[in-house]
């Protein structure tokens, strides 16, 4: 083990952030990145905005927010990175990997990663970024070099910084494309016209190659919805056709018992509804017409590693590069001090804006 020192920008409670010098280890298989650009995810707000529950803060605060982002490598690895490489940090981190001594492989590990690399997001020992561990406000992080993936010189930083969203995207439509509910002549509803909704909008036609006609939106904001370009597109409450047999609830919230609820009604028998909204609260679903449809329910969260390699390497499509700049359209913001960091998760709590904010870190040394 060697010894690094690192700034971390931690949150301590709702909205203070407070700067700590702490000391890691590193161990030869990890790398030494500075991270240098990152987007704040709903995750993160509800941090910084206490909307978890208490218990939950208690446990996890104080701790280092943003999980959505990519660095440079400072030093040379034996594992292959090079200083000045950049790369995606992948904020998922399997026990196995984390913690080798305690779990020697993955069958040791859990029964997730039992069942190979494509299931890791589920670990049951996972140790994930900004939730219950430090994420990517630090000035130099320590991260296993499993856990990142260099970025290919083809995709900007602007592009690449958006791949823990398209992972998850991917992830989401990949678990439908293996029980053979998805192909490319697939009638498929979302519900959500925010960027979860929109990267899976984009992940089904550049990687999955449906047309965008066959995708259909459904959201709360007309603004919000015209960013979903020649994709089928309604108002929640619009009249909907009642063909579909694949469907994705990217809400979250209290809104999943609405949408789930239109999307059963809209299913035909033996279709299947993908869940990727969080709540804090109990969900009721109405079970009565999923059991008399026949319908599957499946839950998609996070992504695994093996997804950003897939990912990466379709966003050297310039078309799809393009598809994915849509969601760089908000405020951004260069990180100096923590002062910085409560103007930017101001603004992203007051959802006044569509697509991502980005952060720019550590230009200078704060």
């Amino acid at each position: 083990m060697t010894k690094i020192i690192s700034e971390v920008t931690q949150l301590i409670s709702p909205y203070r952030f407070e700067i700590v010098e702490k000391e890691l280890n590193k161990r030869d298989s990890d790398l030494v990145i500075r991270p240098t650009l990152a987007c704040i995810c709903a995750a993160d707000l509800r941090y910084y905005t206490g909307n978890r529950r208490k218990e939950a803060l208690k446990k996890k605060l104080p701790m280092a927010l943003l999980h959505e982002g990519i660095g440079v490598v400072l030093k040379d690895s034996q594992n292959g990175y090079r200083k000045g490489d950049r790369v995606v940090i992948v904020p998922n981190v399997p026990g196995y990997i984390y913690d080798e001594i305690k779990y020697p492989t993955p069958e040791d590990c859990c029964e997730a990663c039992k069942k190979g690399v494509h299931f890791e997001n589920h670990c049951k020992n996972v140790h994930f970024l900004s939730s219950g561990f430090d994420g990517m406000t630090q000035s130099k992080m320590v991260h296993p070099g499993l856990c990142a993936v260099k970025i290919p010189d083809e995709v900007p930083d602007n592009v690449a910084v958006l791949s823990e969203l398209v992972t998850v995207a991917y992830n989401a439509a990949y678990k439908a494309y293996q029980a053979e509910k998805l192909n490319s002549k697939t009638k498929v509803l979302i519900f959500g016209d925010g960027p979860v909704g929109y990267s899976l909008y984009t992940v089904l036609h550049h990687i999955f190659n449906l047309p965008k006609e066959m995708i259909h939106v459904v959201g709360k904001s007309s603004d919000k919805l015209a960013h979903f370009k020649h994709a089928t597109k309604y108002i929640f409450g619009d009249e909907l056709k009642d063909d579909f047999s694949l469907s994705f609830e990217c809400v979250g919230g209290k809104g999943i018992t609405s949408a789930v609820d239109l999307s059963i009604k809209k299913m035909v028998p033996g279709g299947m509804i993908v869940l990727m909204g969080v709540s804090e609260e109990d969900v009721p679903i109405n079970t009565r017409d999923i059991l008399e449809k026949g319908l599957t329910l499946v839950g998609s969260s996070r992504s695994s590693r093996i997804n950003y390699k897939t990912v990466l390497e379709h966003m050297k499509d310039p078309d799809f590069q393009e598809s994915l700049r849509e969601l760089d359209r908000s405020e951004n913001f260069i990180i100096e001090q923590p002062t910085d960091l409560n103007l930017a998760f101001d603004f992203a709590a007051s959802k006044d804006y569509w697509g991502k904010i980005y952060l720019k870190l550590n230009q200078k040394n704060y």
